[in-house]
């Protein structure tokens, strides 16, 4: 009788069997096979802000030193090259030095200017503070759009259609 009372202990202890383990893994996998794409999605429109936030706030650090420098300044889109060049203009007022360039392929290779990017040679900014007035749009494999928009005041937009 000992022996058979040992058995039943042995058959009463708590734990998990390898059927409730293989099951929880399965149905862990199951949600995050259905939590993944959702993710992506995320992470492409999440790159496409990224790189809308960074055009605008280079606008605003033009605006900003064109006025505490009192020189000019211009950025200038190559929408063909996805990037766009930051310029500031020499003390002489002759010509435009110093460029740098940036491309918003750093931020995702599916982000680029769509043809809505309307400042044609680029934006000028005054050392009064007005600039030259327009849009920039960039759009990601996802068909999102992000579109900025800068008005004569240097006062900067920026609107997201997420797909």
């Amino acid at each position: 009788m000992v022996f058979i009372r040992d058995n039943m202990k042995k058959f009463t202890e708590k734990g998990f069997t390898l059927v409730e383990l293989m099951i929880t893994v399965a149905l862990i996998a199951i949600m995050a096979l259905i939590a993944v794409p959702s993710f992506q999605r995320h992470a492409i429109n999440a790159n496409l802000k990224s790189a809308t936030r960074d055009i605008a706030s280079d606008f605003m650090l033009l605006k900003e030193r064109a006025i505490s420098e009192n020189i000019k300044y211009k950025i200038v889109f190559n929408v063909a090259g996805n990037n766009y060049t930051l310029w500031e203009r020499n003390a002489a007022d002759t010509a435009y030095i110093n460029p740098q360039t940036k491309t918003i392929t750093s931020f995702g290779n599916d982000i680029s200017f769509t043809a809505n990017t309307t400042f044609g040679v680029g934006a000028t900014f005054q050392p009064r503070g007005t600039v030259t007035n327009g849009t920039v749009e960039l759009t990601n494999s996802r068909n999102s759009i992000a579109t900025i928009t800068v008005n004569i005041t240097g006062r900067t937009y920026v609107s997201f259609n997420m797909q």
